[in-house]
């Protein structure tokens, strides 16, 4: 992806775009296309110091000056109360993606660019330089540190030391509680005594430059490095204050480098917590093009540039997470804020490892969600400080049930099933028909009734002053077409794997009545939404029952499917996603916006989800002419591409207003919005082919 200099010239629309790197242990480098923080997850390193959890922003951005013979000029672009100083808007050249995040400025006949590199595992982070063009330049660079837990902001403190790296052009932080943090440069260390004592200007003879490289090749720059612990204060990140937050905070500019030289030249900037040590940036570089190229051939994606975007997007939301001292996986739900959630993880699943031809992949996180089960729940999420499992979700379990089945669907291994995924499989559907944590259990009519007035336990979970927005204790329709379709899907693998299934599936065709029975709302030819505890039955038109169309063994079939397929799509479906709630009923929202109570408040009631659009195309290809339903999906999948060039550069955000012209919200990169999108694609080449 290509961002020329005409709209990295338009200030605003530059910095309400971004992009995203990750690190495959949940830490990443994320900024704008001018490398401008405008939020407090932003920055050039955010390692995770419990992986996949515990991120803090620790290095942010660096601030560039560059002095040549045609001046002093500012490449770096920094927001402030004040406003923006510097601002090197205007020599701004290009931005690209790929293979990495790189920005070009020019000023007259030099170009200076800059690249980010994150090193897996979260081992640190490059940024390379490199300057081109004729003529004696310098280019005086001041790293910023945050040292801050991901979510807070920073303000002036005292309680560190900047220290010089001995033998080399660094530093190092130090601060009680904190791990220490070096950055480096790997131009070759000069002993000072060797360094002129007064560097040339520009304009004026180079000689003496030339005499003290410390190198005979012509692209290794003479450095100068201070260490001048100074504070910069109130940087604006400006989409925390449209966001209702706290928006100002204070950062730490620990040292200078001064890097000088004679036409081209290239060095790179590490920042670790592990001590400096010879790294090939060559072989590193190398060796992230390799991987993306194996993740789209894996996909099958390598004549398709806008599908194998959709390849390397999904290996962001991959991590590693270590549970019972084996290296499993598990999945980012959203970056830049969410951690590793159970229901996201699995309903991601089959989109982003299954798909993809990652099985090895999908078996990790299987395991770690098994092993991870207790009285048959299923981790809602790892909290981020802590990295404890929280189980208030009463989904996350029915969801495992159909990734395991998909696992085995697209050529997972038995073996594999019956020693590690079984006994957690047979555990869900035993303790929900018997009764388990937050009142989950199977009614007498053998549906899954769960939760309380004060609990929110199905994806629509946002709460205000405490009290969920969108109430739905009871019997959630999309509860019970899991657990329909769940019970069928344990038959399905106890045959296969040839072993006694769980007694609960002995209730499927009783569940399979209830749930028609129950749930058909004639007047408005679709489902109830949810049956609270008194009986009441919610018409609200909202999306999650299209699951009862869309699963495997779905509970609904025939002219009530197709009426409910004609029914979301006419009320609920936009160009990215499905709205959470039809216009014109109660306590509609279309757009998501203001602080956070008002935006929590339109989060399910109205805005647009392209998690949806998966279980929706689904649902389509199950009840509609193929070569319609070819079509239709073929239009939705178009719509989730193209947005995977507006806010996060190769990303599909998590939701958009409900209301034309649908603006991206909520985090920019989100697990299930880009599995969805794989899905699609690749129930549209098993159809036929992508047209």
């Amino acid at each position: 992806m290509h961002l020329d200099a005409q709209t990295l010239g338009d200030r605003n629309r530059s910095l309400a775009t971004e992009w995203l790197l990750t690190d495959g242990a949940g830490g990443y480098a994320s900024s704008t296309p001018l490398f401008c923080g405008t939020r407090r997850y932003h920055g050039l390193w955010v390692p995770a110091l419990r992986p996949p959890v515990g991120r803090q922003v620790v290095f942010t951005h660096i601030e560039e000056r560059l002095l040549s013979d045609f001046g002093e000029t500012f490449l770096s672009t920094t927001e402030y109360d004040a406003g923006f100083y510097p601002d090197g808007t205007h020599h701004a050249e290009s931005f690209d993606l790929d293979p990495l995040p790189r920005l070009t400025s020019r000023v007259d006949t030099l170009t200076v660019s800059r690249e980010v590199l994150l090193l897996r595992g979260g081992a640190g982070v490059c940024v390379t330089y490199r300057v081109d063009g004729p003529g004696f330049w310098i280019l005086d660079l001041a790293p910023f540190l945050a040292m801050r837990a991901m979510h807070a902001l920073v303000h002036r403190h005292e309680a560190f030391r900047v220290e010089h790296l001995k033998n080399m052009y660094g530093f190092r932080y130090l601060a009680e509680g904190q791990p220490g943090v070096f950055l480096w440069t790997d131009v070759p260390w000069a002993p000072p005594a060797d360094n002129p004592a007064a560097p040339p200007v520009p304009g004026q003879p180079q000689a003496r430059l030339l005499e003290h490289k410390p190198s005979a090749d012509p692209s290794v720059p003479v450095v100068e490095v201070t260490v001048n612990p100074t504070w910069y204060f109130n940087l604006l990140r400006r989409v925390e204050r449209a966001r209702g937050f706290d928006c100002f905070e204070d950062l730490l500019m620990p040292g200078r480098w001064r890097f000088m030289g004679v036409g081209p030249a290239e060095w790179h900037l590490f920042c670790s917590f592990d001590p400096p040590r010879p790294i090939d940036v060559t072989a590193e570089r190398q060796a992230y093009a390799a991987r993306q190229t194996d993740l789209v051939t894996r996909a099958g994606a390598t004549q398709q540039p806008r599908l194998a975007r959709l390849a390397t997007a999904a290996d962001a939301f991959i991590v590693g997470r270590r549970m019972g001292g084996e290296d499993l996986a598990s999945v980012i739900a959203g970056y830049h804020w969410f951690g590793d959630w159970g229901r996201d993880a699995l309903i991601a699943l089959p989109g982003l490892a299954i798909e993809t031809g990652r099985l090895d992949v999908a078996e990790k996180i299987l395991r770690a969600f098994a092993a991870a089960t207790c009285d048959g729940l299923v981790p809602n999420l790892f909290a981020e400080e802590t990295g404890q499992a929280q189980f208030n979700t009463v989904d996350a379990s029915l969801w495992f049930l159909q990734a395991v089945a998909a696992y085995l669907r697209a050529g997972g291994r038995a073996e594999f099933v019956r020693e590690h995924l079984w006994r957690a499989a047979c555990q869900i559907t035993e303790r929900y028909r018997a009764g388990t944590g937050f009142g989950i259990h199977a009614d007498v009519d053998g549906l899954i009734a769960a939760g309380s007035p004060e609990t929110q336990l199905t994806w629509m979970d946002a709460k205000v002053s405490g009290k969920p927005v969108t109430p739905r204790h009871g019997k959630p329709v999309e509860i019970n077409a899991l657990w329909v379709s769940g019970l069928a899907l344990v038959r399905d693998v106890a045959a296969q794997l040839g072993v006694e299934a769980p007694a609960a599936v002995a209730d499927l065709d009783r569940v399979r009545e209830s749930f028609i029975n129950l749930y058909w709302n004639e007047g408005k030819q679709c489902l109830f939404d949810c049956v609270f505890p008194d009986g009441w039955r919610d018409p609200a038109v909202r999306p999650n029952q299209i699951l009862a169309v869309s699963l495997p063994h779905a509970p609904l079939t025939g002219d009530r499917a197709k009426a409910v397929v004609r029914t979301v799509r006419e009320k609920l479906l936009t160009p990215r996603g499905l709205r959470t709630l039809a216009p014109g009923e109660p306590g509609y929202r279309g757009k998501y916006a203001g602080n956070p109570d008002q935006r929590d408040a339109a989060y399910h009631q109205g805005t647009a989800w392209p998690w949806l659009l998966g279980p929706y195309v689904d649902a389509v290809m199950a009840v509609e002419d193929p070569q319609c339903a070819r079509g239709e999906a073929s239009q939705i999948l178009n719509g989730l591409l193209d947005a995977m060039e507006e806010q996060c550069l190769g990303q599909i955000g998590e939701i958009f207003d409900g209301d034309p012209p649908h603006r991206s919200g909520g985090t920019t990169a989100q697990a299930w919005s880009v599995a969805a999108a794989i899905h699609i694609w690749k129930r549209l080449e098993a159809s036929g082919g992508v047209p």
